[in-house]
């Protein structure tokens, strides 16, 4: 594997040539950064395990078996990108290992995403560690399994994808119940004080008042014993129990092996503002990337522009500009087709110096119609229009 080198100036570029950027990964972030790079007229492979991509917000609606995980999960046909189907080996700033060859590139933008740890979880039938579409078809038969008794939502580790699905989770899990006359008592719980404490009082203020009226049980600061859920048993790291017939895990989350060497002290990785890693002309985006901003669709579409933004400067083929803050739209499932939206604007510039201003709306169906455009919009991009 090449060494540490610098980002190829632009004028070492042969003018006879096209300049040439590896993007590993087809999430949101990384079909972000391959759809801007190839509007710059940059030679783009987009390095995808067998040529699909999966659309991660369709995780809970797999969960509770009201779509099929096929729906969520489709082969990439893209325009003027060529689509490399075989798993990344390793990544460095000048090139990608891919079937034993490396392949040289002008830049890398790695988007792998993170690692779900679903092996934290006894595989007893009573606990299940799901949190992507993948380990989302086996939960559909779990939970029609449970009758009666308590179904525990169960959020191991910070940070995790998507902060506020697992809420969402329990609040149509409850309702469902409800629905069917069923005994089943819904309770999440969270190692957090306050639901999504990062984005100040009011998310979790709403959260918590709108699983209240659901009747979901929000157990805070609620660590649970990794120890104890290998045996099936849901149990807090002080020793508090909760007597669970089925836990639904959001798993602890750890780097891709690909960036396992970059990661921090917790699963993500150290980016400059223009997401440039530690290693030159690597430039890590997505869910991998340690940023300020929360593990959602909107902040991962909005790193993978910025990410080819300024690979296009570093080439010499746009000016530097600033980097616009994202705004995000954050969707919260509440049963009966209702959904809530969290917007996050930051007004102030990134944190920790601005604040998101958030402006929360619903619950009400017009936002479900609002939440279903989001995968009609990652359709489009996976074909690359």
């Amino acid at each position: 594997m090449p060494g540490a080198s610098q980002l190829r100036d632009h004028r070492a570029v042969s003018p006879h040539r096209s300049p040439s950027v590896l993007v590993v990964g087809a999430g949101e972030a990384g079909l972000a950064a391959a759809l801007r790079l190839r509007s710059a007229g940059i030679r783009v492979r987009l390095v995808a395990d067998q040529g699909r991509a999966s659309y991660l917000p369709g995780t809970v609606d797999v969960m509770l078996g009201e779509a099929g995980a096929t729906r969520f999960q489709q082969r990439l046909a893209l325009d003027g990108i060529e689509v490399v189907a075989a798993p990344a080996e390793a990544v460095s700033g000048s090139g990608v290992r891919i079937d034993g060859s490396w392949v040289a590139a002008d830049a890398v933008v790695a988007a792998p995403g993170l690692i779900l740890e679903p092996g934290s979880v006894g595989p007893n039938g009573r606990g299940v560690g799901c949190w992507d579409i993948a380990t989302a078809r086996e939960v559909p038969a779990l939970i029609a399994g449970v009758a009666k008794g308590v179904v525990a939502v169960v959020i191991a580790s910070l940070p995790y994808r998507c902060p506020p699905a697992p809420y969402g989770l329990a609040m149509r899990l409850a309702q469902r119940a409800r629905s069917r006359g069923a005994g089943v008592r819904v309770v999440l719980t969270t190692p957090e004080p306050h639901p999504l404490a990062a984005l100040g009082s009011a998310p979790g203020d709403f959260l918590l008042a709108a699983s209240a009226r659901a009747g979901v049980e929000i157990r805070l600061s609620f660590s649970p014993d990794l120890q104890a859920l290998r045996h099936g048993q849901v149990m807090a790291a002080d020793g508090r129990p909760l007597a669970a017939d089925l836990a639904l895990v959001v798993p602890s989350h750890r780097p891709s092996p690909l960036l396992e060497e970059l990661a921090g002290p917790g699963p993500l990785v150290p980016v400059g503002a223009g997401f440039e890693s530690a290693e030159p002309g690597l430039f890590v985006i997505g869910d991998a990337a340690a940023t300020p901003y929360p593990r959602a669709a909107g902040a991962a579409t909005a790193s993978g522009a910025a990410a080819a933004e300024t690979v296009l400067v570093r080439l010499g083929l746009a000016p530097v500009s600033a980097l616009p803050s994202p705004q995000l739209d954050c969707y919260v499932g509440h049963g009966s087709g209702r959904f809530s939206r969290l917007r996050l604007r930051y007004p102030d510039g990134p944190p920790p110096e601005g604040r998101p201003e958030v402006e929360v709306s619903g619950p009400s169906e017009e936002l479900r119609t609002e939440f279903a455009s989001g995968f009609r919009h990652w359709r489009q991009l996976r074909r690359g229009r």
